[in-house]
């Protein structure tokens, strides 16, 4: 059995949250278990753990490997892309698997999003020569260009690549029990090497397919511990112990030390609450959207963060109609995070494909690489009109980023894991390596707040009520709501003790465009982002942070060109201007923070 629950399992449930300081205390005991390998590292938690957590994701491994030293290592990649949403140059992904693999990383498990194999291909060998074991990869989705000879003949191609095990990676829960006891008794007759299965409980099937797996014949599967399995998570390890004890297939785990291990993380979960959700338990309607667990809690962290978690299930109806037109593509990262955000567009901005993600374009340019289906022309020609298409493997266009990167930052880096991690997530790195600088990092989660059991419980004031003391004297504040933004400030209606008042809300910073195109800040003013009222005012279609300025005051512009890169939803999405002319005002600088309410760059016809 594999264990989960340090990777897969806290990125399904509690959105890639779990930190390495609540990790280490359970460790050794997790190290006692004696399971074929833990997944522990790859996925989304690299990312994450630069982007939320403020931890070095390299120093994970080295801390848990230390604590563990019996149990193999075991980490996801995703190919090309490694742990990022692009593909990265070839030598990117020959580095970062010699360095996974020097800081502890054993078993590589390897996938394409695409399940095409031109993308795996170096990090195979990579893998290989830096003496990681290989476990190739084929993602299991439904479709109607996808059959199980299909995938018997993806996983005899594997075993052709040098795979030391192959992985049945069904990464929605949608495989149904029957179907795997047939596919893994036709990949067990057709390869020679181990075979294992990796399935989310989503649809509340995976106990039972998995117990048919293995009757077919599978060697490895994958098990949480059961304070954090089902739903979108995978099935508790300790039923299969319990099942299959006795028997000719008992993995022979000690039940009790599990015990302990569940309470731990059963105390530990209670940490992460606010990263729970409504939409990570069993929901059989996963046949339909085939969202993978670690997708299905991140979507709606995000759609929490835009205000919008009550539009969930349009955005899930909305999923299939993308995929279908983007050619089948099984639902798994980044093709699912592309699917996903394209989707989240297209249902907040009321339109299909008004706008459309950076992710999204080169997808259907082929820098991803050939989807199982044809892609939808119409869609494709809106998205990247008369620009050629791809055929080959998408990294032979791509140019070597270390050398360049490594003379950028040069001076910022402390190890080539920083060059690393700048070229996977750039922006984030350098925000990363800052905090470094100032001692910020590895922040702990603060506990909850420990209440008298016996006491009644306190009354929780929202962020919109409270008590505020001032010469003494403490007042009870209501926000009974707010008003919009005018020339004078934002009018907040609130109740002072009971009374209803009405106060304005100025902005202590004032954005002003200088003539050079730089963005001044002013003390003392209000914030000057006017509102859009014609075409040329452009505005962002959700909130999010700008990455890149294009353009400068003066500049000529034609329609559709790109004017700014703004991140939202951890994907990159190019604004363009809907008219031709002359750019007159910019109202953001890179790192400022947006709404789709305010205008950041005005463009006149001339």
């Amino acid at each position: 059995m594999t264990d989960t629950t340090l990777r897969d399992a806290h990125q399904s449930l509690i959105a890639t949250r779990l930190r390495t300081e609540d990790m280490l205390p359970i460790a050794p005991k997790i190290d006692q278990i004696g399971y074929w390998s833990i997944e522990m590292w790859g996925g989304a938690t690299f990312d994450a753990a630069l982007r939320y957590l403020n931890e070095d994701p390299w120093e994970r491994i080295r801390k848990l490997k230390t604590l563990m030293p019996k149990t193999p290592f075991q980490m996801l990649l995703r190919g090309q892309n490694i742990v990022g949403y692009r593909n990265y140059a070839d030598d990117v992904v020959e580095k970062f698997v010699e360095l996974a693999i020097s800081n502890g990383i054993q078993i590589l498990r390897i996938f394409d999003a695409l399940n095409d194999f031109r993308n795996i291909k170096t990090a195979i060998k990579a893998t290989t020569k830096y003496g990681g074991k290989v476990e190739g990869a084929l993602c299991y989705t439904v479709s109607p260009v996808h059959s199980i000879d299909s995938f018997v003949d993806m996983a005899k191609r594997l075993e052709d690549m040098g795979s030391d095990t192959i992985c049945i990676k069904d990464m929605a829960g949608i495989l149904s029990p029957y179907i795997a006891l047939e596919l893994v008794e036709k990949i067990k007759k057709a390869t020679s090497v181990p075979l294992h299965l990796h399935s989310h409980d989503t649809s509340g099937m995976a106990v039972a397919t998995n117990l048919m797996a293995i009757e077919g014949g599978i060697d490895i599967i994958d098990g949480a511990i059961s304070s954090l399995a089902n739903g979108t998570s995978q099935p508790p390890t300790e039923v299969f112990v319990n099942i299959l004890k006795g028997g000719p297939f008992d993995p022979l785990l000690d039940l009790n030390l599990l015990a302990e291990i569940a309470e731990y993380f059963k105390e530990i979960r209670k940490k992460y609450k606010s990263y729970e959700s409504d939409f990570t338990g069993v929901d059989p309607n996963v046949l339909i959207y085939q969202i993978p667990g670690g997708m299905t809690s991140n979507l709606a962290s995000q759609l929490n963060e835009q205000k919008a978690l009550g539009r969930m299930k349009e955005v899930l109806d909305e999923v299939p109609k993308v995929r279908k037109d983007l050619g089948y593509p099984p639902l798994v990262t980044p093709a699912s995070q592309i699917v996903g955000t394209q989707a989240t567009l297209n249902v907040l901005t009321g339109e299909r494909y008004k706008v459309i993600t950076t992710e999204t374009r080169n997808f259907l340019k082929g820098l991803y690489g050939k989807p199982p289906a044809p892609i939808n022309e119409e869609v494709r020609k809106r998205a990247v009109s008369d620009e050629e298409i791809v055929e080959g493997r998408p990294a032979d266009y791509l140019e070597p980023e270390l050398e360049k990167n490594q003379k950028e930052l040069k001076d910022k880096l402390k190890n080539v894991e920083d060059l690393i991690s700048y070229t996977l997530f750039p922006k984030i790195a350098q925000e990363f390596f800052l905090l470094r600088e100032q001692g910020k990092t590895n922040k702990p989660v603060p506990e909850p707040a420990k209440t008298d059991q016996t006491a009644p419980p306190a009354p929780l004031l929202a962020p919109s009520e409270f008590n505020i003391k001032v010469h003494g004297e403490t007042y009870h504040v209501k926000v009974g709501g707010m008003g919009h933004q005018g020339e004078g400030g934002r009018p907040y209606f609130i109740y002072l003790d009971d009374q209803l008042e009405e106060v304005m809300v100025e902005s202590l910073v004032e954005i002003v465009p200088s003539e050079e195109g730089r963005i001044d800040k002013k003390v003392g003013g209000r914030s000057t982002r006017p509102k859009a009222a014609q075409q040329g005012d452009i505005t962002a279609a959700m909130p999010g942070t700008v990455m890149k300025v294009k353009v400068q005051v003066g500049d000529k512009v034609r329609e559709g060109e790109t004017i700014l890169i703004v991140e939202a939803m951890k994907m990159e999405n190019e604004v363009h201007t809907p008219i031709s002319g002359e750019v007159k005002a910019i109202y953001v600088a890179e790192g400022d923070k947006i709404n789709p309410d305010e205008v950041l760059v005005m463009v006149r016809a001339t």
